[in-house]
């Protein structure tokens, strides 16, 4: 068997684990995830708050991604949507934060149904 045939060997098996993958995901539905409230424009070293509404009971992780990379804050970790399926996140904005525009990412699980929301905000 010649290296062309195991290269196109293993790129067939990786396509077809990837399509396995794709379509028992795809099976999954979409958790609904809708901004209620964003802080923004923030200045550094003062507090932003982002409120979203879910799913209730829905598991909730929340990324913001500065510069630097991702924060480190300690208001930013996974939360359980209440009884209404609503979220909310206080985080403090580093007192060296560059200004700018800097995107968040909220993704929301509940049982195998995900759902995500992608915005950003200004720090000046």
């Amino acid at each position: 068997m010649s290296c062309a045939t195991i290269s196109l060997r293993r790129v067939l098996t990786t396509f077809l684990l990837s399509l396995t993958v794709l379509v028992s995901t795809s099976a999954a539905a979409e958790v609904a995830v809708t901004l209620v409230r964003l802080t923004s424009p923030v200045a550094p070293f003062t507090d932003a708050t982002l409120e979203i509404k879910t799913s209730p009971g829905a598991e909730s992780t929340i990324v913001v991604i500065y510069k630097s990379g991702p924060s480190r804050a300690r208001g930013l970790v996974p939360l359980a949507a209440d009884r209404a399926g609503r979220v909310a996140w206080t985080w403090r904005v580093g007192s060296n934060t560059t200004p700018g525009q800097w995107p968040i990412e909220v993704t929301c699980r509940k049982g195998e149904d995900t759902g995500a929301l992608r915005m950003s905000f200004e720090v000046r």
